[in-house]
């Protein structure tokens, strides 16, 4: 028999639960989880804001397909925490976020940092607990975990008071648990596969959406033979992106709108009809399309829209259950459809073509994604943190695979980007990690670049620095005007001598022509690098560069 500090057991549960990396800002709540953590061999990574570890913490579980854990001292901690929580909850992301206490004895009197936590974070997980004894930590951590696993993934929080991790406790007492979490691949009822099978072969404009749930599935191979099979057009969004390659027959990108606005069915994978997809109503979708959604969570099936059908179950299992249930034709019959959808694709893509040749300095928005297009390779992680920068970046970046693109999600938190990078690094060391910032949205997280520097993590950021909140301030502009436009603008910072001074490599770039070779030098060394891209303020204001939507 071993007595084990409730620190210990947490380091325990995490190493069973196959975590090897802790994000953290230290406080004196929590030390006793870092002692656990070095002699279980988990390495901790501590960065500069708490909010950082949240989001390094999402990042780390979406790129695993597994748990991702930050933990934060009491109070200011947590509550610095929380935006990184409501990011994962939206994003569908399975982050445990631990928490300290004050000691149970002192809670509701006055203790430093003692605030309701769990109340805080209970609207935004889908699990809240305070540890009662230090025995329960194995129990209560394996419940919190198997709960951000299972069904559709989402984010839990434990609390831990501090007297119950410094509390040593005989290990047979508080055996640690296995085989908690069991997911099974469910297929789809057959009769509802072949009601499903029949609609499709009835349709003869189909459209599918392909969103974060053919990601977490993993079920990329099984979307691109069930597109074959059917002769469908697929578009993708959130984490579905590079479900599909970007050359891919099936793979579309630039004539969504247009295609779902005369489809008459629209085939939804893994993702809810929310803003992005106009809320599945006219305009948006055709009036009249019929709409069927494959998800592993019913609660989405007919939200904001009726559906002709709703499946639940793994979206590859289903998808391979309809390729066996589609007649063998399909294919051509839709050559009519996919000629016109790929006209109009060819069509959107020529628009941003002529953008993207733009010599004009300052630089273009569009040029400037057109050079990091240039450089981002089959083994490239690409990060987007921004409004309209990334927006724009996000038309033009060809994707090879799933898990190739990271950004914020349906939330729209802005700040994920150095902490998203620093996880992505940590989990694929040997890859390539790009990071694409906002000069606005740099600024949130930017002093992670020095925990990137501090722990040898050579990521490069380029940023798209138009000085101000472009994607805010566009719309301001166009509807009260330059002299009522305030607190939009940004000064045209050197945040490439920003990442210098913490240790990094920086270059500054005003001339198109030199976006290209500065990314390649950036993304061949071993260091921290900024590209620190001028950009034209009233670019994306010009005719046929319509900013997004406030």
């Amino acid at each position: 028999m071993a007595s084990l500090t409730g620190g210990e057991l947490v380091a325990k549960v995490l190493k069973q639960a196959g975590v090897g990396h802790l994000f953290t800002l230290c406080g004196g709540h929590i030390l006793p989880i870092y002692d656990g953590c070095l002699s279980e061999g988990i390495r901790v990574i501590d960065v500069r804001h708490e909010q950082a570890a949240a989001h390094a913490a999402d990042a780390y579980a979406r790129l695993t397909r597994g748990i991702g854990v930050a933990a934060v001292t009491a109070g200011p901690g947590v509550t610095d925490a929380v935006t990184g929580v409501a990011n994962a909850f939206s994003a569908r992301s399975p982050l445990l976020l631990i928490g300290g206490a004050a000691p149970l004895a002192l809670r509701g009197r006055g203790a430093l940092q003692d605030v309701e936590q769990v109340g805080l974070l209970r609207p935004i997980t889908k699990g809240a607990w305070s540890v009662p004894e230090t025995r329960q930590i194995p129990e209560i951590l394996t419940t919190a975990i198997r709960t951000a696993l299972s069904g559709r993934p989402g984010p839990v929080f434990v609390e831990v008071p501090i007297d119950l991790l410094l509390n040593t406790i005989e290990d047979r007492l508080a055996p640690i648990p296995t085989g908690y979490v069991h997911r099974p691949a469910a297929l789809g009822d057959p009769a509802d596969v072949a009601r499903l099978a029949d609609l499709l072969s009835r349709a003869e404009r189909p459209v599918v959406l392909a969103g974060s749930g053919v990601y977490w599935d993993d079920a990329a191979k099984s979307l691109a033979g069930f597109a074959e099979a059917a002769g469908a057009p697929v578009f993708m969004n959130g984490a579905g992106r590079g479900s599909l390659p970007s050359n891919h027959p099936s793979a579309f990108a630039h004539a969504r709108g247009w295609a779902l606005a005369n489809a008459d069915l629209v085939l939804v994978l893994g993702t809810p009809l929310d803003f992005r997809l106009g809320y599945g109503q006219p305009p948006a979708f055709a009036d009249d399309a019929i709409v069927c959604m494959i998800d592993c969570d019913p609660v989405e099936l007919g939200r904001n829209r009726p559906l002709e059908l709703g499946l639940v179950g793994h979206i590859g299992r289903i998808l391979d259950q309809l390729v066996s249930a589609l007649p063998p034709a399909l294919p051509a019959r839709r050559e009519e459809w996919q000629r016109r959808l790929s006209q109009k694709e060819r069509e959107g893509r020529l628009k941003l073509d002529a953008a993207c040749e733009s010599t004009d300095v300052p630089i273009s928005h569009y040029r400037w994604a057109a050079e990091i297009a240039s450089v981002v390779t089959p083994d490239t992680i690409v990060v987007g943190d921004g409004g309209d920068v990334v927006g724009c970046a996000s038309k033009i970046v060809p994707l090879h695979a799933q898990g190739q693109w990271l950004d914020p999600g349906p939330f729209g938190c802005l700040g994920v980007g150095p902490p998203f990078a620093i996880a992505a690094k940590l989990v694929h060391p040997d890859r390539r990690v790009l990071l694409i910032a906002g000069d606005g949205a740099f600024g949130l997280n930017g002093m992670e670049m020095e925990t990137a520097v501090r722990f040898r993590l050579p990521v490069t950021c380029v940023i798209g620095n138009d000085g101000g909140w472009g994607q805010i301030r566009n719309p301001q502009l166009s509807f009260w005007g330059e002299a009522r436009a305030v607190a939009t603008s940004l000064p045209s910072s050197r945040y490439d001598l920003m990442v210098e001074a913490l240790g990094g490599r920086g270059a500054l770039v005003t001339d198109p022509r030199d976006i290209r070779p500065a990314l390649e030098r950036a993304l061949a060394s071993d260091e921290v690098w900024c590209i620190n891209v001028l950009l034209d303020p009233a670019a994306y204001r010009r005719p046929g560069q319509v900013s997004m939507a406030i």
